[in-house]
């Protein structure tokens, strides 16, 4: 099974922890985070990868955020 990392920052400190775990798939990244508090900002890496941004906006409710930066040759 693969290796995923998050960085999860409180929403109170702010101060950034690195949580390791191993699974299937990165989906299982949710029940990692279950019990971080509202407000809470995380990124979930493979290796290198970002694969997602998101912050805790409520009881089991995720806020997904870009992983990319704004392109802005692609404004209207």
């Amino acid at each position: 099974m693969p290796a995923y990392f998050m960085m999860i920052s409180d929403a109170e400190t702010r101060a950034a922890k690195r949580v390791d775990f191993i699974a299937e798939s990165p989906d299982q990244a949710f029940q990692v985070a279950r019990n971080v508090t509202d407000g809470s900002y995380c990124e979930l890496w493979d290796h290198d990868k970002l694969l997602a941004r998101m912050t805790k906006s409520g009881a089991e409710l995720w806020q997904l955020l870009p992983t990319t930066p704004p392109n802005p040759e692609q404004s209207p």
